[in-house]
């Protein structure tokens, strides 16, 4: 009897869980995605989702044209560059992201494209097709040091010109450089004595009352 039993071929395995999905990272649908994959193959090197948007990495030669096209496409109409900014990531290859949000006002669309760029090259302004990009450069170029090709004027726009180096990279000292806490002139206002008090209100963080002590001499 024991013999029938272990002569009996054993259940299969169970089936493997199915993969959980991220909905933060689920697949949408987009009219950018997919006339860039159409007509700028060559060009798209990755495309991931994130909280209903659609980001698109493409290479950087070429941006300047693609970005004429996704805002001149009359299906897309990509007329507003909303915000420009960078990131820093020193261990890669490419230690830049320069990282484009773009809205269609008439169509009520977005699409995020970021653009790879390594330590000491530059990639091509889009000054000539948003207008808002001549300031957003800028302020790249002065926080990370990432130069745009054909900027009118890639210059500092929040730093003075003589700073040295860039706050927003990931190398740059928190609390800055010795040279950046530069008193330029003696303090000759009243005294003021600042007293902290941990507020009661949750969230409120610190608050700070000031009570002035004397006339000063200026």
């Amino acid at each position: 009897m024991s013999d029938e039993k272990d002569s009996q071929p054993s259940p299969p395995p169970a089936p493997p869980a199915p993969e959980k999905v991220d909905p933060m990272r689920a697949e949408v649908p987009s009219r950018g995605v997919d006339l860039l994959k159409e007509r700028f193959p060559g060009e798209v090197q990755e495309v991931t989702y994130y909280a209903g948007d659609a980001i698109v990495r493409l290479r950087a030669n070429r941006f300047p044209e693609i970005a004429r096209t996704l805002r001149d496409d009359p299906g897309l109409r990509f007329d507003f560059l909303s915000n420009l900014t960078a990131v820093h990531w020193p261990d890669r290859p490419k230690a830049f992201e320069v990282i484009y949000h773009l809205y269609s006002i008439p169509k009520k669309h977005r699409l995020c494209i970021k653009v790879d760029v390594a330590e000491g090259d530059e990639t091509p302004t889009v000054c000539g097709v948003w207008t808002t990009a001549n300031w957003h450069e800028r302020e790249v170029f002065d926080l990370f040091g990432i130069r745009f090709s054909g900027h009118p004027d890639m210059t500092r726009i929040l730093m003075t010109d003589e700073w040295v180096g860039h706050p927003l990279r990931k190398d740059y000292p928190l609390e800055g450089n010795p040279r950046d806490h530069v008193q330029y002139r003696e303090v000759t206002t009243a005294e003021h004595v600042y007293r902290y008090e941990k507020s009661p209100i949750k969230g409120f963080g610190w608050k700070k009352e000031v009570e002035k002590t004397g006339e000063g001499n200026g």
